[in-house]
């Protein structure tokens, strides 16, 4: 298997955490490409930060079909998922989701410990979009930025499981889901420390979706992600024209 994962943010650094931390878990016959966009923000924390990481990860996945059998988005608001799947003739899977999801199996209610408060609202519609809301005892937000996490990662590990023994303490969280995907190398510290799971996203994104291809699933393409309807864009790079021009062979 081919996997694609994307840091749909523009930090070199954090693009390579991500691939290793991808590739930790992967099967030996699984190859992992890890790459972010040529344009975007830095870091992903807002809405006008998402909206544009979302449009060019999803001109990365239109121009590199055909040559991967799965895409990952390693951000934890799952930015452009929908529409990427959309464009995809193979599943996309999100960070978000896919912890979410897993985190379903080990624990009856989890927590979501992140970083700075205004990226709550986007990771609250991540939660809904996933239909999991009754799930989330709480969204704990830590006073990190996203490019402060690796400039002092003692400090971050501090203040990340600190936050995580108050949803544990006082919202009940029995899992806890590390928020940023630049967080993922510290969730085997944070096991041992907090006594409960504690999931990457990453992680749970590459065993996922390794699942869905062995299973032999790809995304259904009866309503909600068929290919976008034959139309003219306007100033749109290549790839995505052609997205909206492909005639998939099947649409099931």
């Amino acid at each position: 298997m081919r996997l694609l994962v994307i840091n749909p943010n523009t930090t070199q650094a954090m693009t390579d955490e991500i691939g290793h931390a991808a590739r930790a878990v992967a099967a030996p016959t699984t190859e992992i490409d890890c790459t972010s966009p040529t344009g975007g923000p830095r870091s992903i924390e807002g809405f006008a930060d998402e909206t544009i990481a979302a449009y060019h990860t999803l001109e990365t996945v239109a121009r590199t079909q055909g040559q991967y059998d799965g895409y990952v988005i390693a951000c934890f608001g799952d930015p452009g998922l929908y529409a990427c799947r959309e464009v995809s003739n193979v599943p996309v899977v999100g960070i978000a989701e896919a912890a979410m999801h897993t985190a379903c199996l080990v624990a009856h209610r989890w927590s979501i410990v992140t970083v700075i408060p205004r990226v709550e609202p986007f990771i609250a519609e991540a939660v809904h979009r996933a239909g999991l809301w009754d799930k989330c005892a709480s969204i704990r937000c830590t006073p990190l930025s996203v490019l402060e996490i690796e400039q002092d990662i003692e400090r971050t590990k501090r203040l990340i499981v600190d936050y995580a023994r108050m949803a544990i303490d006082e919202d009940g969280a029995e899992a806890i889901l590390l928020g940023c995907a630049g967080l993922g190398p510290i969730d085997k510290v944070m096991q041992e420390a907090l006594g409960v799971p504690v999931l990457d996203g990453v992680a749970c994104a590459v065993t996922m979706i390794e699942g869905l291809h062995a299973y032999g699933l790809n995304t259904s393409k009866t309503k909600a992600f068929l290919t976008p309807e034959p139309k003219e864009l306007v100033n749109c790079p290549d790839a995505l024209t052609a997205a909206y021009v492909r005639k998939q062979e099947s649409d099931v």
